[in-house]
């Protein structure tokens, strides 16, 4: 009996899930086929390829730092909801309406969507509140639910439990899996819309870095056009898109990788090691090791782009459609330092240096597994690719175990928060 009532509930969860996903594609007219995944509009499908098995919540489970970038933003947030009005009864949906857009497998959140429940209420008790949960096609959304509903438990990087918003009254979940870069949502139906470490992935690949010696826009002294030009255009489409979507005094905050005015990004800061230098070093051993060619060497071309002050900002303030239905209400870059890093030069934990090493690499595999695999021949059997990359791990987790010090991954944020014009 036990295991028929799991049983349904999971085909109860998989069949709601299915409803969805169709509900939204159909909704946009919109059909993905395999063929066009890679490169299609619909969220730059492909681009990005999780890792891990869908429902495990690998992603939550070892990017610790995504949760310190959150808290960073929460006061922003809050008193961005503290200003706002509320809508009556009568007046769209009587409920409060959050997005967050590319959320991943939706458990690094789940502690700041408790806490704009909880700000909300204050304002008016048993507001209902509705939290839309967005991502590409081929997000995991197994554990996106398996977080969302409380089904699989979060801690944040120092061990401490998050709180599961949907444990409170009359919060009710959706997902959405369009993708931030087209409309997701009717027109003035967002009251708050928040974004993680998300928009700095391009809608398509423009692969311009494929044959030189950077694999990432970031690194090249002279910026590649074809990543600027793709990363200018999708920006302007996340814009109009949120304009549409947010109700008329709506917030929407967006925190996302920079290229900072000290020109820190990414892994690479005024502290440590470049995490970019280890990913090189590591991919090049591999040919060293006999284990792919030159061509594959030189392969590995990121389809994301870390935006500077200027470029963010040119859009928002010097567009005409833009400007006339989004205001900025504030912009600061913050540098959130490793976690990892942090706990192991701290002395709070009693790692070795083998163990900080494969603890920590985890965190930068999450997101670059694919497009380092991307770089391989496509006449390479699937597991030979895997095993090809299992080799890379090992060299990183290998490099880091002998100076694990100066090895951590630093975050590089612009937070930017917008008002839509009433």
């Amino acid at each position: 009996t036990t295991r028929l009532t799991t049983f349904s509930k999971e085909l109860l969860l998989t069949m709601k899930l299915l409803l969805l996903l169709s509900s939204a594609l159909t909704s946009h007219g919109m059909v993905v086929t395999a063929s066009d995944a890679k490169t299609c509009s619909a969220g730059g499908a492909g681009v990005h390829v999780p890792i891990g098995k869908d429902g495990e919540g690998e992603y939550t489970a070892s990017t610790k730092g995504c949760f310190d970038v959150i808290d960073a933003a929460t006061p922003l947030v809050l008193n961005e909801i503290k200003k706002q009005s509320l809508r009556p009864f009568g007046v769209g949906s009587p409920a409060f309406h959050v997005a967050d857009y590319g959320t991943a497998d939706g458990g690094t959140s789940l502690g700041l969507m408790t806490k704009m429940v909880e700000s909300i209420r204050e304002r008016q008790d048993g507001k209902e509140v509705v939290i839309h949960y967005e991502d590409q096609l081929t997000n995991e959304w197994q554990s996106v639910f398996n977080h969302a509903l409380g089904l699989k438990a979060v801690s944040d990087a120092y061990g401490n439990p998050i709180p599961n918003p949907y444990d409170m009254k009359d919060v009710f979940v959706e997902a959405c899996g369009v993708g931030f870069h087209n409309q997701c949502y009717p027109s003035s139906s967002i009251d708050f819309g928040v974004s993680f470490t998300a928009m700095h992935w391009l809608s398509r690949f423009p692969s311009s870095l494929r044959g030189d010696e950077f694999m990432h826009a970031a690194r090249c002294g002279a910026t590649p056009e074809a990543e600027k030009d793709q990363a200018a255009a999708d920006w302007r489409s996340i814009l109009l898109a949120r304009a549409k979507e947010l109700v008329p005094g709506g917030k929407f905050v967006c925190v996302n990788f920079c290229k900072s005015t000290e020109g820190y990004f990414l892994g690479q800061t005024d502290v440590g090691a470049s995490m970019w230098d280890s990913f090189q070093s590591s991919w090049d051993k591999l040919k060293e090791q006999g284990l792919i060619d030159e061509d594959e060497r030189l392969g590995v071309s990121f389809p994301n782009y870390y935006r500077t002050k200027d470029e963010f900002l040119n859009v928002i303030e010097n567009d005409e459609e833009v400007s006339s239905k989004l205001k900025l209400i504030s912009y600061e870059e913050r540098v959130v330092r490793c976690p990892y890093r942090e706990l192991y030069t701290s002395g709070r934990t009693d790692k070795s240096p083998r163990q900080y090493a494969e603890d920590f690499v985890p965190t930068t595999k999450t997101w670059s597994h694919s497009t380092f695999k991307s770089g391989l021949r496509a006449d390479r059997s699937e597991d030979e690719k895997e095993d090809i990359m299992n080799q890379f791990w090992e060299n990183y987790i290998s490099l880091v175990e002998q100076e694990p010090e100066i090895h951590g991954m630093d975050y590089s944020h612009a937070y930017i928060v917008l008002e839509k014009i009433e």
